[in-house]
């Protein structure tokens, strides 16, 4: 893997000095997109989970509100710099995630159980205002009595105008 991404010419990956003593070719570190595309999402998602924790409890959104952002954001530096560490003491190449991961995990898993709040975090979804618009209007569906086919789609009735009509009897 390392082969490839040293070969591969394209914006996916950073590269920072290791060791100015060593050979010419390997001279550098590299960080791939993924080490901090994946762990960022995560720390997004709980930036996201701060907020909404924020919204139902009706506080208003500051700095002090975003506790599992800042203490994954914290983790993930931390990871980062366990990363280079077993780097330079192993002398070869770490794959980030395997230091990136438990650390944004952790953090996140340890802070809810401090605060008290992981069946919470567990059990957080985030629904998108179409699929809450979806099952709003099925409830109105089932309620009118609509006829439905076996998929439990609405059936149409053809009654030879342009436009089919729906049985709602």
């Amino acid at each position: 893997m390392v082969t490839v991404a040293k070969s591969f010419q394209a914006p996916i990956k950073l590269v920072f000095p290791r060791d100015w003593s060593a050979p010419v070719g390997q001279q550098f570190s590299m960080l791939g997109l993924g080490d901090i595309v994946i762990p960022g999402l995560f720390i997004a998602l709980l930036l996201r989970w701060d907020i909404a924790r924020a919204v139902k409890q009706g506080k208003t959104i500051t700095e002090g509100c975003k506790v599992f952002f800042y203490t994954n954001f914290i983790a993930y530096i931390l990871g980062l710099v366990m990363t280079v560490v077993f780097m330079i003491w192993f002398k070869a190449a770490q794959p980030a995630l395997l230091y990136l991961v438990p650390a944004c995990l952790g953090a996140a898993l340890l802070t809810a159980m401090v605060t008290g709040q992981l069946s919470d975090l567990l059990a957080y979804k985030e629904e998108s205002p179409e699929k809450k618009e979806e099952e709003d209007s099925k409830k109105k569906e089932e309620e009118g009595g609509e006829r439905r086919d076996l998929e439990g789609h609405a059936r149409l009735q053809d009654s030879g105008d342009a436009m089919p009509r729906l049985v709602t009897q």
